[in-house]
């Protein structure tokens, strides 16, 4: 397929990229539906239907998909950040990191599964396998959280550390 060129934009991949200027979609559907102004996405459905996530950069199969309020991040890996809510100037980093991960803004979390499916998680760092895995900590409006190990968790507290395979802050 031929790159498609609109308003300063290259889209590259079968219904790549329809809207917003100066962005780079590579990849089935990356881009698709979505409102964004200088972001990248690469990888089929990478970043496909996603909202307000201008300057952001997607990487992966499914990385960003549907993601809402994610300005300022960036998703690497296959499904990282998808259908994340809140999650601007975040980093997510592993196979579905941060996926479906709500309020989770100035956050950082890597590893597979690390952050997923985690609520209130703003100013959370979430390092290791399934670290702060559907964490309900209580981030909302101040706190931060740290997280070391595989499946780790803030046990729901704020201003929680954790730090060892399966520890959890009680």
């Amino acid at each position: 397929t031929s790159p498609i060129i609109y308003a300063s934009s290259s889209y590259f991949g079968r219904s790549s990229g329809s809207f917003g200027s100066a962005n780079v979609f590579i990849g089935d559907l990356a881009g698709g539906s979505a409102f964004v102004t200088q972001s990248n996405f690469l990888g089929p459905q990478a970043g496909y239907n996603a909202a307000n996530a201008s300057q952001s950069n997607f990487f992966g199969y499914n990385a960003g998909a549907t993601a809402v309020n994610a300005s300022y991040s960036n998703f690497f890996g296959l499904s990282a950040g998808a259908s994340a809510e809140n999650a601007s100037f975040s980093n997510f980093l592993g196979f579905t990191a941060g996926s479906s991960a709500t309020n989770a803004t100035n956050s950082n979390f890597f590893g597979q599964s690390a952050g997923a499916n985690a609520t209130n998680a703003n100013n959370s760092i979430f390092i290791g396998y399934r670290a702060g895995f559907s964490d309900s900590v209580n981030n909302s409006s101040a706190g931060t959280s740290i997280l070391i190990g595989d499946s780790t968790s803030t046990g729901g507290f704020s201003n929680s550390i954790a730090i060892g395979k399966s520890a959890t802050n009680t």
